[in-house]
């Protein structure tokens, strides 16, 4: 079974996001995110894939929905939202775990409580980065 989740940089009072499809928890796809994507421009080159069935160490050993299994970018491309509608969009995406990489160069996760529909911090990432 998939955990779902969101991927992306905080920009401002948006988000720039991707969905990746399996392996959405803190142990897994947390500690990708921590060890291997640590810069905006680290970042960015993997939100540029668009959609991703699978994170991995980089961009290359990804597997996204566009390059890899041709799917349309116009289906798959990066989103841009609202940081207080993250909530909302993760649930449309029936989202477990959303990462945002912030203005301080840390990467942020959360988890989707579904019965409030709201985000709720993971104080894990730190302890993961180590592993």
């Amino acid at each position: 079974m998939a955990t779902r989740s969101l991927i992306g940089i905080k920009l401002g009072d948006i988000v720039k996001t991707i969905y990746c499809h399996w392996d959405g928890y803190p142990e897994h796809n947390g500690q990708l995110l921590v060890n291997n994507y640590t810069s905006p421009s680290a970042v960015f080159d993997l939100l540029e894939l668009g959609d991703l069935s699978a994170l991995d160490e980089t961009p290359a050993k990804c597997t996204a929905y566009h390059r890899d299994r041709k799917e349309p970018w116009g289906m798959v491309e990066p989103r841009e939202i609202a940081y207080d509608e993250l909530d909302a969009v993760a649930k449309d995406y029936d989202a477990e775990y959303v990462y945002i990489y912030n203005d301080e160069f840390e990467w942020e996760c959360y988890s989707l409580d579904y019965r409030s529909g709201k985000l709720d911090p993971v104080e894990i990432l730190s302890n993961i980065a180590l592993n």
